[in-house]
């Protein structure tokens, strides 16, 4: 139940509905005001870095979600040195119903001098956080529809190989790193990780 500013009560599922009807300019009026209740909870802008998703991804798994600045993503509630970094991608099928491989994506890492240095900032920045979330969320659907819970160690394992590429390609403007990992990267690597279903 959801109650308004006038103390009139509806369901969650009239504003659901309500929201499947809305109208272009009703949509605006709606995202304008997901806006205002971020920033009245400190949650930072929704549309940027993928903050709704992170913000569904942490409330999900139990976690809080942190304020933007280049740390963690969520923090435990009982225990604040357990972190997770928190990634989300579109969840899909193929023609025959099984699903596509799935990329999570560490993009945007700050380009250093040296490649040591930089396998030595990259590798802290993985290991910051125990564990990383992968989700998955249907779109068409708008729900949450498979995470993968994996240790930062199996992370490492496949993204620097990744980075460590992106770091020689000088080609780019943008100078920063990146790379995604795949779930069939995990299967091919026998990578150890969880599997929750929603």
């Amino acid at each position: 139940m959801v109650s308004t500013p006038t103390g009139t009560t509806i369901s969650l599922s009239q504003v659901k509905e309500f929201i499947s009807g809305a109208s272009f300019q009703d949509m605006k009026e709606i995202l304008l005001a997901i806006l205002v209740w971020f920033k009245k909870h400190n949650l930072g802008n929704p549309f940027n870095y993928n903050r709704a998703f992170e913000f569904i991804s942490a409330l999900t798994h139990g976690f809080i979600l942190l304020p933007v600045g280049g740390g963690s993503d969520a923090v435990n509630p009982n225990d604040e040195s357990d972190t997770r970094e928190i990634k989300t991608t579109k969840y899909e099928l193929t023609k025959k119903g099984s699903e596509k491989s799935m990329g999570f994506t560490y993009n945007g890492t700050t380009r250093k001098p040296t490649l040591k240095e930089q396998q030595e900032y990259c590798y802290d920045k993985i290991m910051r956080d125990e564990y990383h979330i992968w989700d998955m969320v249907d779109y068409e659907e708008g729900a949450l529809v498979k995470s993968i819970i994996i240790k930062n160690t199996e992370v490492w394992k496949l993204i620097w190989p990744k980075w460590e590429k992106s770091w020689y390609n000088t080609s780019n403007a943008d100078p920063r790193i990146g790379g995604a990992v795949t779930t069939n990267e995990l299967k091919k690597n026998k990578s150890v990780y969880e599997v929750i279903n929603h």
